[in-house]
């Protein structure tokens, strides 16, 4: 079964950039340039995972992580957040159940496809803490 990718970037050029490198990796990758387009997306063709923009704009008078959480409460799709900004402290202590990791660009490609791994791989029934950098995984 492919797995299904969503991209959520605003940069027209980094959103081909990465959907290219997963196209090739083997994922089906959708990709939306606002949090419209990409809340109906997550709505209408589940994605296994959303690479997204922090940055991304929303439309809809919330940020991309309360979107997220309220969206989490039907079906949580396992997120990597990307931003251009520098980390603010408040990121570090995100531990929502879809955050699977918090990435600064500019990010190498590798490093993304393997968070992205880890997001699809992660059983149904786990949720994801993060504890520094690292990934760590606790029974619900």
């Amino acid at each position: 079964m492919t797995t299904t990718l969503l991209i959520a970037e605003n940069d027209p050029t980094l959103a081909e950039l990465y959907r290219q490198h997963f196209v090739e990796s083997g994922y089906r990758v959708l990709t939306a340039s606002d949090g419209s387009e990409c809340l109906a997306i997550i709505r209408n063709e589940s994605p296994t995972v959303l690479v997204a923009a922090l940055e991304l704009p929303w439309n809809v008078g919330r940020g991309l992580v309360d979107c997220l959480r309220e969206e989490s409460r039907q079906r949580p799709v396992p997120s990597v957040i990307l931003t251009g900004f520098a980390p603010r402290p408040h990121i570090d202590d995100w531990a929502e159940p879809f955050l699977v990791r918090y990435l600064a660009k500019p990010v190498a490609i590798s490093e993304l496809l393997e968070c992205v791994r880890v997001a699809q791989a992660r059983p149904n029934d786990w949720r994801i803490f993060r504890v520094g950098q690292s990934l760590e995984y606790a029974r619900q």
